[in-house]
């Protein structure tokens, strides 16, 4: 793998989690929004939302009704700090998340580029929603 093939912003096509049987959850949908973007400098930035989130209706930043916010941060990922590539791993060490228990942790993924297309998968099983799934992310160059 070669690491000048990542450099740069990559958008985000599809989001998925695999169970052991197989059957696929599109967590954000089927029409998710996201950038990655990767620096020659090892910093990064791991954002994406599902794309037809609600709105808040008082239109305050810092507000929403409890409802409003569980229904964006349900609806959102977003991770970033520095990363390194090892053969065809990349591991993320997360300096900030909006899923807490990642934050000083390294999140590691399998990478495949091919025409233009990465694909990230994890390295192991997640658990969500009480199962435990694959997860993968495909994403377009910029």
């Amino acid at each position: 793998m070669d690491i000048n093939n990542l450099f740069g912003t990559w958008g985000l096509d599809r989001f998925w989690f695999t169970d052991d049987a197989g059957v696929e959850v599109d967590p954000l949908g089927r029409t998710p929004v996201g950038n990655l973007i990767l620096g020659h400098d090892t910093h990064y930035a791991f954002t994406m939302m599902r794309g037809n989130r609600s709105i808040y209706q008082n239109g305050d930043l810092l507000g929403g009704t409890s409802a409003e916010k569980i229904e964006a941060a349900e609806g959102y990922v977003s991770f970033g700090g520095s990363w390194s590539l090892n053969n065809s791993i990349i591991s993320f060490a997360v300096t900030y998340s909006l899923f807490p228990n990642w934050v000083g942790e390294k999140q590691q993924r399998r990478v495949n580029i091919e025409n233009g297309v990465l694909l990230l998968q994890t390295s192991g099983p997640i658990l969500m929603a009480g199962k435990m799934h694959r997860g993968a992310a495909r994403w377009s160059k910029l």
